[in-house]
């Protein structure tokens, strides 16, 4: 069984090492060590025994929050943990006063809108060429 909790430095090298599988232009454990010493940044982890099996994080101005990365280890997903780790950071945000969520996903990502939504996501409009490698356009989804 996992847990959720809040990412540490330990984590870096796990968290780095499952961003270059699962996205096209991924942050490296420095940027994530660099992230971690920021007020402004949150990040949580799926933790099942010594393995980080998930992880989401947040940039917060003000009270919005925006949702930087989500990601599950291929393994794990459709087990639930994508949305209790969504649940955590934006429990994490309320607690730091955060009131409105905002994030952008691959117009081609149905799994992920179907998550974000159940979490309470709307679409509100398209960021056209938002993603490279390959090129198409993002839904912007906010959560107020």
């Amino acid at each position: 069984m996992y847990k959720i909790r809040p990412m540490t430095t330990e984590d870096a090298l796990q968290v780095s090492e499952m961003e270059k599988k699962y996205f096209s232009e991924p942050w490296s454990k420095q940027a994530f060590l660099d992230a971690l010493g920021q007020n402004s940044y949150t990040y949580v982890v799926a933790e099942d025994g010594a393995e980080v099996i998930g992880y989401a994080g947040m940039y917060r101005v003000l009270e919005e929050g925006n949702i930087t990365q989500v990601a599950v280890r291929e393994d794990k997903r459709r087990t639930g943990v994508a949305g209790d780790l969504m649940r955590g950071l934006m429990r994490f945000g309320d607690e730091l006063g955060v009131s409105a969520y905002t994030l952008e996903v691959r117009v081609s990502n149905a799994g992920a809108i179907c998550l974000y939504e159940s979490c309470g996501f709307e679409k509100e409009s398209i960021r056209k060429n938002f993603y490279a490698s390959p090129a198409e356009d993002a839904y912007i989804m906010w959560k107020r």
